[in-house]
């Protein structure tokens, strides 16, 4: 087969799955960060109403998520990957029309778990095809370009929210879900330019040493740990942000902060690999996120607000590459490795707001910190575990080399 040939459908496909995850993206967007102001601003939703409607949704999605590698392989030789997207997206394109119905939220709720459970097994697939069939050093090039197209874009959709917010004849914040309809109808145009399957994993000459592996078990405590956080801070910006006393149309690009920030950083990981198996990478991103969303949530003023987005930010993105990369190095760059990537995000999208909902019953503000670091000071205990194995393991092998160096001194002298 020629060389060009190849290249340019290699190429094409690049182009599909960037094409598809910056839609999706946008989709995603509303779901996790703009349902809340949907929800308060249209319905007039409490903060425990909110609450309640995203655990419902990180519930569905994480199971969803855990599951999508299974359904694969069991219908693997009557559905490939791309006929599942494709399935996936008319889903979406059937289920986000009923967003529109003014009677009343009952609409905004179906599209919210539906759309939770699509694209719990869309992501999967998507990092499938990101990461299968490329080496160590291109799989972390593939990994950092893809983040750059879909967090820009997941920040956008919260941009885009701003005019929505007036509420002003049939511009209502509703019709963000509803926008979700002709995303998904173009998703379905790139799914043209994709393979069928994705390509083999990459086999590399390299295992992965023994510190990805763990750090790796150490991520996937501090990934879903990272979106309890951003799982109870989601539901309550809104209402955090309303204390403010801004403009409606201000709010969400002022949400979109954070999202903004995390950006930054995984620019910066994806091209620079110093980061690799420091545990001081994952020790400054825990740090940063519990900081940030302290000050968002117990300092009511504008600038402490913005510096506590960006701080959660920067702490999140880091976080998130990391989990991202090790995952795919480690696990293969398979569906189900993104797949459990994907559920433990989910487990923080339910853990996360029921933290947020009694927090607020204790009386909200500080109390929902404590709540919080409760959580994250549990947390810590299993993803600290993993780092102190490594230190035990490599100060027996030192321990032991230094012992048989001694020996084998010994015997020459004696000689």
């Amino acid at each position: 087969m020629n060389p060009q040939r190849v290249h340019g459908k290699a190429n094409h496909a690049t182009r599909a799955i960037h094409g598809i995850t910056f839609l999706n993206s946008l989709a995603t967007g509303v779901l996790w960060n703009g349902l809340g102001f949907i929800t308060a601003r249209e319905f007039h939703y409490s903060a425990l109403e909110t609450c309640l409607l995203f655990v419902a949704t990180g519930a569905v999605y994480a199971l969803a998520a855990f599951l999508c590698g299974r359904v694969l392989r069991r219908f693997e030789g009557r559905v490939s990957p791309r006929k599942m997207l494709y399935l996936l997206f008319v889903v979406q394109t059937m289920v986000a029309p009923l967003a529109a119905i003014e009677s009343s939220s009952v609409g905004i709720i179906i599209v919210a778990i539906v759309v939770s459970i699509t694209g719990a097994c869309l992501w999967p697939i998507v990092e499938s095809y990101v990461a299968a069939g490329r080496s160590a050093q291109d799989t972390r090039r593939a990994i950092g370009l893809w983040c750059l197209v879909w967090m820009p874009s997941v920040a956008l959709a919260l941009v885009f929210m701003a005019p929505l917010q007036r509420d002003d004849g049939w511009l209502t914040p509703r019709m963000a879900l509803f926008a979700i309809a002709p995303v998904s109808l173009l998703s379905i145009v790139c799914l043209r330019f994709l393979p069928t399957r994705p390509a083999h994993h990459f086999v590399a000459a390299e295992a992965a040493p023994a510190v990805y592996v763990a750090q790796l078990q150490c991520v996937r405590i501090l990934l879903p740990a990272s979106y309890v956080l951003v799982g109870a801070l989601s539901p309550l910006m809104p209402y955090l942000l309303g204390r403010l006393a801004l403009d409606a149309t201000s709010e969400t690009p002022l949400a979109a902060v954070w999202l903004s920030a995390r950006v930054v950083v995984v620019a910066l990981m994806a091209s620079l690999p110093f980061w690799h198996g420091r545990w001081s990478t994952l020790l400054l991103g825990s740090a940063l996120l519990i900081v940030g969303f302290t000050l968002v949530v117990t300092l009511p003023t504008l600038a402490t607000c913005i510096i506590g987005l960006i701080a959660f930010g920067l702490g999140h993105g880091m976080i998130y590459y990391a989990a991202l990369y090790y995952a795919l190095r480690v696990g293969s760059a398979q569906v189900d490795a993104g797949g459990i990537h994907e559920a433990l995000i989910g487990l923080g999208y339910v853990i996360g707001p029921a933290a947020a909902l009694t927090g607020s019953l204790l009386g909200g503000g500080g109390w929902t910190v404590a709540v919080m670091c409760g959580l994250m000071a549990i947390a810590s205990i299993p993803a600290m575990r993993p780092w102190w194995k490594l230190r035990r393991a490599s100060a027996k092998f030192e321990l032991q080399g230094t012992i048989d160096g001694g020996i084998v001194e010994t015997k020459t002298t004696s000689q």
